[in-house]
C-alpha cells in the first residue's frame, strides 16, 4: 500500500512538471514557513492551548489551484495538571484562487485562498506522571483559509487558519475531536509567473467539463489482504454502489466527489468458519486523478483514459454511528462513447480504521483493514468537454 501511494505521488509530480507551458518544474513553486497558536478540543476534555508551527512546499498546478505538502507540529499544555501534549501532522493540501476562477484577476496584492486537505496526524507515546498514553496516529481531513499579502520580489506575508477534523475516539477518547491552528509567517515564491499558471488544454469556462456518474459492483472485506490465510473467500463479498460528480480541470487533472459503499463484513470467524457480522456503511470522499493517457502529450482521438487517483473522506457505519476518516486510492478507466457519455471501470481500495471494520487482522497493523472494490458504470458529461476528448482532424463523430 505504501508503495502504491508513493507511486501515485511520483506520477502527480511528473504531471505537475509537464503541466506548465513554456516553463520548467520550478516555475510557480513556493515555500511557506510560520508559527502561531493551536487550540485542541477532544470531547469533554477541557480546551487545550499551545504553540503551532510548520513548513510547506507547493506549486500552482492550474490557474485557480495550487497543491502543497505541509509538515506541522503542535505543542499543547493541559491545565490544571500542567503537562504537554505534542502532535505532528503531514498533509497534502489544495488552495483555491477563486478570484482567478470567477473574475479572471490573478495578481492582487491581497488574496484569500480557501483550503482543503488530507493527511496523517501523529501523537507519540507520553505520560502525564500518572497515566501512560500509547502512540496514536490517524488519517485526518482539514479545511482552512490562507491569506497572502504581497511584499516585494518573491516575498509575501500570510495569515492562515486550519481546522483539522480527527476521527471519533482519537487520542483521549472524545466524541468530537478538532485541532484549530492560527498562524502567520512568510512565503517565498520561486520564479513566480502568474501568466504561466494556465496549463495546456485547461478548461476555460466554469460551466465546462462537469460530469456525473453511477456505478455498481462487488467489494471484499479484507484484513491483511495479501498475508491473511483465513481470508474468508466469497463469504466476505459485499455490494459497492457509487455515485460521483466532478470536473476535468485539464487534459490530465480531474477532481471528483463520490459517495460509495453499502455492505461489508467484520473479520472472518475462524472458529465458526463463517463471515464476520455484516454491516452497512457509506464513505463520502474527494479524489485527485491524473490522466496517464495524456501525461506527456494530448492525443486526438484517444478514447481510453487511464487515471490513477488518491483521496480521502468521511466514513461511518449505520449500526453504531460514529464519524471517522478513511483514505482511498485506485485506478479509474474511462472509455469515450459519444459527446455526452462514457463507460467506466473503477478499481478502488478503501483503507479504514479498525474500529470501523470491526477489529484488526492477524498482523495487528492498523493499516491492514480495508475494502477493495470493482465497479462499472456510466458517466454523463455536461456542457462542452474541452479536456476529455478531441476528434481527429477531418473526422466526423
Amino acid at each position: 500500500m505504501k508503495k502504491a501511494i508513493i507511486s501515485l505521488l511520483l506520477i502527480a509530480a511528473c504531471a505537475t512538471g509537464r503541466a506548465q507551458i513554456g516553463s520548467d518544474f520550478g516555475v510557480n513553486m513556493f515555500m511557506n514557513m510560520g508559527g502561531g497558536m493551536s487550540l485542541y478540543k477532544n470531547g469533554d476534555v477541557p480546551l487545550m492551548k499551545g504553540f503551532s508551527g510548520g513548513i510547506s512546499v507547493g506549486k500552482w498546478i492550474l490557474s485557480p489551484l495550487a497543491a502543497r505538502v505541509s509538515l506541522d507540529f503542535q505543542s499543547l499544555n493541559r491545565e490544571p495538571m500542567d503537562y504537554n501534549f505534542t502532535f505532528a501532522s503531514a498533509s497534502v493540501e489544495f488552495l483555491w484562487d477563486f478570484t482567478s476562477t470567477f473574475m479572471r484577476i490573478r495578481n492582487w496584492r491581497v488574496n484569500v485562498y480557501p483550503m482543503i486537505g488530507l493527511g496523517v496526524f501523529f501523537r507519540p507515546a507520553m505520560t502525564d506522571g500518572v497515566n501512560m498514553y500509547g502512540t496514536d496516529r490517524e488519517v485526518h481531513s482539514l479545511l482552512g483559509l490562507h491569506v497572502p499579502v504581497r511584499l516585494w520580489g518573491g516575498w509575501a506575508a500570510f495569515a492562515q487558519y486550519k481546522c483539522y477534523f480527527l476521527p471519533t475516539h482519537y487520542d483521549l477518547g472524545g466524541d468530537a475531536v478538532f485541532m484549530h491552528s492560527i498562524t502567520g509567517g512568510f512565503t517565498y515564491n520561486f520564479t513566480e509567473s502568474p501568466f504561466h499558471r494556465r496549463t495546456e488544454y485547461e478548461s476555460r469556462s466554469t460551466d465546462e467539463d462537469w460530469f456525473v456518474g453511477f456505478g455498481l459492483g462487488p467489494n471484499y472485506s479484507s484484513f491483511d489482504l495479501f498475508t491473511n490465510k483465513n481470508h474468508g473467500g466469497f463469504a466476505m463479498v459485499g455490494v459497492a454502489p457509487e455515485i460521483m460528480f466532478g470536473r476535468n480541470f485539464s487534459n490530465f487533472w480531474t477532481i471528483r466527489f463520490e459517495a460509495t459503499g453499502l455492505t461489508a463484513h467484520e473479520i472472518f470467524d475462524t472458529v465458526r468458519q463463517e463471515a464476520g457480522d455484516a454491516y452497512t456503511f457509506t464513505m463520502v470522499h474527494a479524489d485527485l486523478m491524473v490522466n496517464l493517457s495524456h501525461l506527456f502529450d494530448f492525443k486526438r482521438g484517444a478514447r481510453w483514459s487511464i487515471m490513477p487517483y488518491l483521496g480521502a473522506g468521511a466514513i461511518w457505519r449505520y449500526d453504531h454511528v460514529s464519524f471517522d476518516m478513511a483514505a482511498d486510492f485506485g485506478i479509474f478507466c474511462r472509455r469515450y462513447i459519444n459527446k455526452e457519455g462514457d463507460f467506466f471501470v473503477d478499481l478502488k481500495y478503501i483503507m479504514m480504521a479498525p474500529r470501523v471494520g470491526g477489529g484488526l487482522g492477524p498482523s495487528g497493523s492498523i493499516y491492514g483493514v480495508g475494502i477493495p472494490s470493482l465497479t462499472v458504470g456510466y458517466i454523463h458529461n455536461f456542457g462542452y468537454s474541452s479536456t476529455r476528448y478531441r476528434m481527429p482532424y477531418n473526422c466526423a463523430d
